[in-house]
């Protein structure tokens, strides 16, 4: 296994921990949320920036304590850093279409 497939693997192994961690409001998983902004992974740290629904989301902390917790479970040993995004504003174009769909946020009418 190269470096690259030990990157895929951890990529999809910690997007499949957030996909867990659902915004309590909505009830939809971050990832289809799409709050995930950027995650940084190496041999020894976690680093995920996470974009709220709004500046002033009354569930950031929790959220981002769940995703901290997630990360921690999937990857035990490694050091997680969880942020909010500075300057980045969420909009309904980072929904997955799944979440776009169970949310009736579809663009087709």
């Amino acid at each position: 296994m190269d470096t690259n497939d030990t990157f895929d693997a951890d990529r999809r192994r910690a997007l499949e921990a957030l996909a867990k961690v659902s915004d309590p409001e909505v009830g939809e998983s971050i990832v289809d949320l799409g709050l995930v902004e950027r995650l940084q992974i190496t041999p020894s740290a976690i680093d995920l920036t996470l974009v709220l629904t709004s500046p002033t989301c009354p569930m950031g902390d929790a959220i981002a304590d769940e995703a901290r917790q997630a990360l921690q479970e999937a990857f035990p040993g490694r050091e997680i850093s969880v942020s909010e995004a500075d300057g980045v504003a969420w909009d309904p174009s980072r929904l997955s279409d799944s979440a776009r769909e169970r949310l009736g946020w579809n663009d087709e009418a």
